[in-house]
Parts: C-alpha cells; structure tokens; sequence
C-alpha cells in the first residue's frame, strides 16, 4: 500500500463503500442472467425463510417504502414465483411464501452470488473470510435489528 495516500483513502469506511459498489455490480450482473434484481432476490430471500413475513414486515427488513415492495411482490407473483396466503393468525394479513418455482429460482441466485462472493473475496484467506464476516454482522446487528434473530451460521 502506497504511503502517499491520503488516510481517507485506505480508511476502512472508504473501503467497504468501494467493496460494496463493486461486489453490488457483480451481483447484479450474475442475477440479471436469471432475469432477477438484487432486490427481487432479497425478496425472494426472505420469503423462503424460517419466519414468514408480511409485506409490511419485508419492507421493514428492506428499509423500502411499502409501495415499492408490493410492486416487488407483484412481479414475482406474476412469475409464479412468490404467492400470498392468509395469515392463520390475523386474517386480515397475507404472509409470502415462495412456491416451487420460486425455490428453484431462489436457490439458482444463491448459488451465483455465492460464486460471486467467493471470487470477491479470494484474495483473503477461509478464515479471514469467516472472520470478516463475523465482524460485519457484528457491526450490522445493531443497524439491521432484524439480523440477531436470524441463524446466522
């Protein structure tokens, strides 16, 4: 590393700004081969989990204005790749699922961004690797509440 460069350009802030830029293009690049944003695979990421979410509760985790998100949801529903049932316990709400198709779709992109990720990341050892990313949850838990109640292995 140069010692001409000026702190902020080496600081870690500037850093993970111009990582997240790159590894964003990426991932977008790698998604739009199965014709996905990285916002339709962030919906299809959290209707697929463990806790079903309601469209209020997906904007919410998404920091999106709820009307982009039903907007969201509606693509996806009409690629058969999300649906809405009724909420067993309010039967006003409708909670997301994925169906089958979105599975298979969901599972596609997963694999592509992990393929992304490990390329980005290679220049870093496995275990720097499995540590930087503890360090990030660590320092994401408290901006994205949301993350410490989810497995995070």
């Amino acid at each position: 590393m140069g010692a001409h460069l000026d702190p902020v350009l080496t600081s870690a802030g500037y850093l993970l700004l111009k990582a997240g830029t790159q590894f964003h293009a990426l991932i977008d690049d790698a998604l739009a081969e199965l014709d996905l944003t990285g916002r339709q695979f962030l919906v299809l990421t959290f209707a697929g989990g463990a806790e079903p979410l309601s469209q209020l509760d997906l904007s919410r985790r998404l920091g999106l204005d709820p009307t982009i998100v039903v907007g969201l949801i509606d693509g996806l529903e009409a690629r058969r790749l999300v649906k809405r049932v009724r909420d067993p316990d309010d039967r006003r709400r409708y909670l997301l699922e994925l169906t089958a198709a979105g599975r298979t779709v969901h599972t596609a992109a997963a694999t592509a961004v992990a393929a992304q990720e490990r390329e980005f990341l290679a220049p870093i050892a496995a275990a720097d690797r499995k540590q930087l990313r503890a360090m990030l949850i660590d320092v994401m838990t408290s901006r994205l509440p949301w993350l410490g109640t989810r497995e995070t292995g």
